[in-house]
């Protein structure tokens, strides 16, 4: 395997429990270096994985470690100037989800990115659960038939108490939709083609101005629910909701659903039980089919479906994606296009809850 150098930028919980174990199990690949503002957090994951270099400042980092490709993993408000900076620096790119803080931000990241050669990838990582592969296969090769009909959810309860920066609309943009939302935009797209007009609610029930160790912090000033309809351009009609106080019917707490009605078949799809769906014929009521073999994982990918949390471990296919196209020289999927074009529809969706109306998509051209 062509040996490649990827340097992580933010080492919080997204980059421990996904892009460090994804990027670790792929022979050829290794980590040169790490870089996060936290001083303390940098030495911890340091002793924890064994890494020389380790840097609190950007530049330092790319100028000291030289990575080939980065991973950014950061509070949203910082993607744009980081991902410029790994640019520049003649880095590929795979950064977090929302791309950028609005829809314009996300037009200027993805020209950004297209003009530089680079490889890009927007963390999208819903996409490689085994049981959405299999889900994009039979919408694919036309075994439910017309979609009519789609449903997307993902309920959880966060509690009331504070979150950190995702509650924050200048650290996050949004708050549920872009946390939660924008991953079921992307998918949804990706299973149904392009949503081309929205209308939809949002709310924020919650203060969450006390922090876990009861110390008093500022309110959060971001929707945690949100619901909107939309119509797909190839003429399905879909309906999701997503909420950080809404108890789902998951084994711990929470729900993650997509369901897709055809005019030949029913199929769905459940985080929880993600190596399995449901699917029926119509007049016919769900029964549990597995997931194929060839749908468990990505193609060539090292990771073994039986080995770990399944609920964890298929995220780690995005890094294997995020390499293979550096290695193949082709497009990431998703890249920044997606991205740009999960945000337009987010920003839609904002639009459209602030007004009452039905708002339409901007056209995306990649």
């Amino acid at each position: 395997m062509e040996k490649l150098r990827v340097g992580l930028i933010g080492l919080g919980g997204v980059c421990g429990a996904v892009h460090y174990p994804g990027f670790s199990r792929i022979p050829g690949v290794e980590i040169a270096g790490i870089c996060d503002a936290d001083a303390g957090l940098v030495a911890r994951r340091q002793q924890e994985w064994g890494l020389a270099q380790g840097c609190t400042e950007v530049d330092e980092f790319l100028r000291q470690v030289q990575p080939e490709a980065v991973a950014i993993a950061t509070p949203n408000v910082y993607h744009q100037r980081l991902i410029y900076q790994a640019l520049e620096a003649g880095c590929h790119v795979i950064c977090e989800k929302p791309l950028g803080m609005n829809y314009p931000q996300t037009i200027e990241i993805y020209q950004r990115a297209l003009a530089s050669g680079r490889r890009h990838m927007t963390a999208f990582t819903y996409r490689f659960v085994p049981g959405m592969n299999y889900l994009r296969h039979l919408v694919r090769s036309g075994e439910l038939g017309q979609v009519r009909h789609a449903r997307f959810q993902r309920l959880q309860d966060w509690g009331e108490l504070a979150i950190g920066w995702r509650q924050y609309k200048d650290q996050a943009g949004s708050g549920e939709l872009g946390d939660m939302g924008i991953h079921r935009i992307d998918f949804a797209e990706d299973l149904l083609g392009p949503i081309e007009v929205v209308c939809a609610a949002a709310r924020q029930w919650a203060s969450r101005d006390r922090r876990p160790d009861g110390q008093p912090c500022s309110p959060q000033d971001v929707e945690d629910w949100v619901a909107w309809i939309c119509e797909f351009a190839g003429g399905t009609t879909g309906i999701f909701e997503m909420g950080k106080l809404t108890k789902g019917r998951g084994p711990d707490g929470g729900h993650d659903l997509a369901e897709l009605n055809g005019t030949e078949a029913s199929a769905t799809y459940q985080l929880h039980t993600p190596h399995q769906i449901l699917y029926a014929r119509r007049g016919e009521p769900y029964q549990v089919r597995p997931v194929p073999a060839e749908f468990l994982k990505r193609p060539g990918s090292p990771r073994n479906p039986g080995e770990g949390d399944p609920v964890q471990t298929f995220r780690y296919d995005q890094a294997w994606e995020f390499v293979s196209a550096i290695r193949q020289g082709r497009e990431c999927l998703p890249s920044f296009y997606h991205g740009m074009r999960a945000q337009a529809v987010a920003d839609a969706i904002l639009e459209a809850a602030a007004s009452r109306r039905w708002v339409e998509v901007p056209p995306c051209q990649p």
